[in-house]
């Protein structure tokens, strides 16, 4: 859709898809959902103006789609040696893939998993187990310190970019926040669109699968949302995944990502959405394990490559092999249409959720020669407030605006001529307000107006009744 930039009469919702790179099925889906509400509409956008962001992060995702590592910008000195990528990771093999080494090693920290061998994972002291393998990244020790493959093609991740919780002297968090042009941009698109009231990422961290349950108060280094917000997020939630079994999980939290400066900073309602995760089915199994028989059997073993020895040049007999790229973040083809369906339902559901004002219980009295007082109620009736909890203690958004407009001759006598409220609550938030004024014979009658970035606009003539 298309909207004003600073607009207030027309709200908004932004939707983004894969800030981090290597999901593409997130761009799928945002690209069906596109396509969708041009050829047949949504009732979302007969409420709101939406502003999509079909692939936020173009310079990872191919990358990733090429099976390296997702990144973008200027090259990084990741181990501080002085020179730049001169350590990459190689496919040895020669079988189109730079996937992992395992080395036998008695002080390394990996086991083979007993149900499965091709399963890594840590040992567990206390049931006696003990490491044996060391695990690398495929290729060899170029610049000869003992490390592999710790100085590749690489840069910043936009995911690390962003202001909040940034990290300083992180190699892919960059050279200082918003570094990076496309995170600058999307930054500045959201900051100059404050009718967005809720932002949607579709990427690989989840706050809706499995909400948090939020926190009475925040700071610079928070993650979880406040509690009035984190319980929006329940709610939604519970819509969006009904009937799911197993819903998806998220990622672990990262610094600095796109999400967090939408709500931490920029104080919008953030919906994350991870949209899919892999089965993990099966008791007392470690998940490696349960992921190989999901792969096992939904892609008869294609996104694993097995274990293959191979002669290293510098640690002698080593195994070659791993996950494949983008194996475990994405679905099978065939279950992106349901994806779709779901996300579509669920967009066009938030039609009804976005808040409204709307003037209710209005009272006026005529005192005689002019002489008027006037009660009004404003009322958001739907389910989101006119500003989450973090927007109110952000102060990136202004307050709901109130004005009296009087014709010409009158005279305000009691209450203020312009007035705010900070926010209003979803269902069933409201504020009343009270004037006393003159009006001229014959005139027009006062008007009250009310005005928010993310609400819209509602006006209401302030007439005796009856």
């Amino acid at each position: 859709g298309s909207g004003g930039v600073g607009a207030t009469g027309r709200r908004g919702v932004s939707r983004g898809a894969d800030p981090d790179g290597p999901k593409p099925v997130a761009t799928r889906v945002g690209l069906a959902l596109a396509a969708e509400f041009a050829a047949g509409g949504s009732p979302l956008l007969d409420a709101a103006t939406v502003y999509l962001v079909p692939l936020a992060n173009p310079d990872a995702a191919a990358r990733a789609l090429r099976g390296e590592a997702a990144w973008r910008g200027r090259p990084v000195d990741e181990d501080r040696d002085g020179r730049l990528d001169e350590d990459p990771a190689e496919d040895l093999d020669g079988d189109g893939l730079a996937l992992q080494m395992r080395v036998p090693d008695p002080t390394g920290a990996w086991l083979a998993d007993p149900e499965d061998p091709r399963a890594m994972r840590e040992p567990d002291a206390a049931e006696g187990e003990r490491g044996g393998f060391l695990l690398h990244s495929e290729g060899v020790d170029e610049d000869g310190d003992r490390a592999y493959n710790e100085d590749g093609p690489g840069g910043v991740r936009l995911e690390a970019n962003w202001p909040h919780r940034w990290r300083e002297h992180a190699a892919d968090a960059g050279a200082f926040p918003l570094s990076e042009g496309p995170a600058k941009a999307l930054a500045d698109f959201i900051l100059e669109r404050p009718n967005i009231a809720v932002v949607i990422v579709l990427g690989r961290e989840d706050g809706l699968a499995d909400p948090p349950k939020g926190q009475d108060s925040s700071d610079k280094d928070s993650t979880e949302p406040r509690e009035g917000d984190a319980r929006l997020l329940k709610l939604l939630g519970e819509r969006l995944h009904a009937g799911d079994d197993p819903k998806p999980r998220s990622a672990d939290h990262g610094a600095g990502n796109f999400a967090d400066w939408c709500y931490f900073q920029a104080g919008r309602l953030v919906l994350e959405s991870a949209l899919w995760s892999p089965p993990l089915e099966g008791k007392d199994l470690d998940d490696e394990v349960k992921l190989l028989r999901w792969n096992d059997a939904v892609y008869d073993g294609a996104g694993f490559v097995d274990w293959s020895p191979f002669e290293h040049p510098q640690l002698g007999a080593v195994e070659i092999g791993g996950w494949r790229p983008l194996a475990r973040e994405n679905p099978p083809m065939e279950q992106i249409p349901a994806l779709v369906e779901r996300w579509s339902g669920f967009l066009g559901s938030l039609a009804a959720d976005l808040p409204r004002l709307e003037w209710r219980k209005l009272e006026v009295r005529d005192l005689g020669e002019g002489l008027r007082e006037a009660r009004v109620t404003l009322l958001n009736d739907r389910l989101l407030p006119t500003m989450g909890e973090m927007g109110a203690a952000t102060r990136t958004l202004l307050p709901v605006m109130v004005r009296l407009e009087l014709p010409e001759g009158g005279a305000l006598l009691g209450g203020l001529e312009r007035q705010s409220v900070t926010r209003l609550e979803g269902h069933g938030g409201h504020q009343e307000f009270r004037w006393l004024f003159q009006l001229p014979a014959g005139s027009d009658p006062a008007v009250v107006v009310a005005e928010s970035q993310t609400a819209g606009r509602a006006q209401i003539a302030l007439e005796v009744q009856g």
